[in-house]
């Protein structure tokens, strides 16, 4: 995970998470975890007792964890008392190591109390930016952290970062916003016409998916 260039305003960059089993693969694959979304960093000891940073969804949920070493960086930032922020940017599936392992990577924000507002603006937009499957950048210098600053609604993506190959074979699962994603998101903000239509839209996946399962002749 690379450092910024403005450490004692500003931190982000991208790291690695997985998901603690198979298991919980399952939920980082449903809609309650779209590319895009905006989570918070929580805390829990790891098996040697240290402060290991986990993923927590706009709903609530777990969904994975950092490594030690990213981990540790996130928690100088919070002992600092600086805000934690993710932006979900893409999930994976890996065969290697066995028995295979549900990962990603998130954009990770931690900046201080006094610029909350302004870097908020600013993980909105950079979230609208990953949601139409682009990769932005997110660690910045000194100069683009006072771009920031000074308008934070004018933050626009330059440099794009790729995704990383995993190890073995990996199906990359997610890496933008589907269109049913953004009909959920109209649903949950209360528009009852999108929420009908995407229960249609999953109604009629699932009697494709029946169909052709019948013209196979497995059932």
């Amino acid at each position: 995970m690379a450092s910024t260039n403005a450490s004692d305003t500003y931190f982000g960059s991208y790291a690695r998470f997985q998901t603690a089993d198979k298991r919980s693969g399952a939920l980082l694959a449903s809609s309650d975890n779209a590319v895009g979304d905006i989570g918070e960093i929580v805390w829990k000891l790891d098996e040697r007792k240290r402060q290991q940073a986990w993923l927590e969804n706009p709903y609530g949920q777990t969904i994975g964890c950092l490594d030690h070493a990213d981990s540790h960086k996130l928690a100088l930032c919070h002992a600092k008392g600086w805000i934690l922020r993710y932006v979900l940017s893409f999930t994976a599936y890996s065969e290697e190591p066995a028995p295979g392992v549900y990962w990603g990577q998130v954009a990770v924000f931690a900046y201080p109390p006094r610029y909350r507002d302004e870097f908020d603006t600013f993980v909105k937009a950079f979230a609208r930016a990953a949601a139409d499957g682009s990769r932005p950048d997110p660690s910045m210098n000194a100069a683009g952290v006072a771009r920031v600053l000074a308008d934070p609604s004018g933050w626009t993506p330059s440099n794009k970062v790729k995704i990383p190959k995993g190890d073995g074979r990996t199906v990359i699962l997610k890496d933008h916003r589907s269109a049913h994603d953004k009909l959920l998101d109209k649903s949950r903000s209360g528009s009852i016409g999108c929420y009908i239509v995407s229960w249609a839209f999953l109604l009629a996946l699932v009697a494709g998916v029946v169909w052709l399962l019948r013209s196979m002749g497995l059932f």
